[in-house]
C-alpha cells in the first residue's frame, strides 16, 4: 500500500525533493505503453500507466503522474512542484506543427464551466464548456491561443469567444475542457503561457 510506504518514509525523515517521477515506457511502442515510475530515490512508491485509475484524473497519463508526484512532494515536507517528467519522449511533439506564434504572454489562467454552459458569451455564441474556448479581456473573437500551463507542461489551443477574467493577474478563464487537458480543473488556476497564433486567412479573427 502507498499509504504505508508514504509514514514509513515519513518516519524515516525522507524529504518531499527525493520524490521523483520518470517516463519509463517505450518510445516505439505507443502512447497506450507509456508508463511512470514515482520514487523516493530508488524506492519506487507507485507505477503510473493506462491501468491506474485517479479519483480526478485530467485524461492525460504523464499530467496524472506529475500531479499525483506533487502531492506527494507538498505531504512531505512542503517540497516544491515539479514542472515535468524525467525522460519525457520528445519525438511525438516533433510530429505537432502549430502556426507562426505572434504574441507572448504569461500569467495566470482560471476556467469557468457548468454554470455558465448554455448562456450566451460576449461574442453572442453559447457557451459550450466542452469546446476548446477561452475568454480574454482584449484579443478579438476567433483568436487562436496555444496555452501551455508551466507547471507541468501541457498544452492546448483554445479559441477566443468571450469576454474575461477580471480577477486579479489571470489573463485568460478556460473552458471546462481545455482546463482538464491542462490539468487546472482541480487546482481552479495555475502559471501558463500564452502564445497567439497567426490566423490562417486574414478572416480568421475579427475584433467584436
Amino acid at each position: 500500500m502507498i499509504a504505508a510506504r508514504i509514514n514509513q518514509l515519513h518516519r524515516d525523515g525522507v524529504n518531499g525533493d527525493k520524490i521523483t517521477v520518470s517516463w519509463e515506457g517505450q518510445k516505439n511502442s505507443g502512447a497506450g505503453h507509456d508508463r511512470y515510475l514515482i520514487k523516493a530515490d530508488s524506492i519506487t512508491l507507485a507505477i503510473v500507466d493506462a491501468s491506474t485509475t485517479f479519483a480526478n484524473s485530467t485524461r492525460n497519463l504523464e499530467s496524472d503522474a506529475l500531479q499525483a508526484t506533487n502531492r506527494l512532494r507538498r505531504l512531505l515536507g512542503n517540497a516544491a512542484p515539479l514542472r515535468s517528467v524525467a525522460g519525457k519522449p520528445t519525438w511525438r511533439d516533433q510530429q505537432i506543427s502549430f502556426g507562426p506564434i505572434q504574441i507572448r504572454l504569461t500569467g495566470f489562467a482560471s476556467w469557468y464551466g457548468p454554470g455558465f454552459h448554455g448562456n450566451p458569451s460576449a461574442s453572442g455564441e453559447r457557451f459550450n464548456q466542452h469546446a476548446m474556448t477561452a475568454a480574454h479581456r482584449t484579443l478579438p473573437f476567433g483568436t487562436q491561443v496555444l496555452v501551455t500551463n508551466l507547471d507541468n507542461g501541457q498544452s492546448v489551443v483554445v479559441r477566443i469567444n468571450d469576454r474575461g477574467p477580471y480577477h486579479g493577474n489571470r489573463i485568460i478563464d478556460l473552458s471546462t475542457a481545455a482546463a482538464r487537458i491542462l490539468g487546472l480543473v482541480q487546482s481552479g488556476i495555475a502559471p501558463v503561457r500564452l502564445e497567439v497564433l497567426a490566423p490562417r486567412n486574414a478572416n480568421a479573427a475579427t475584433a467584436r
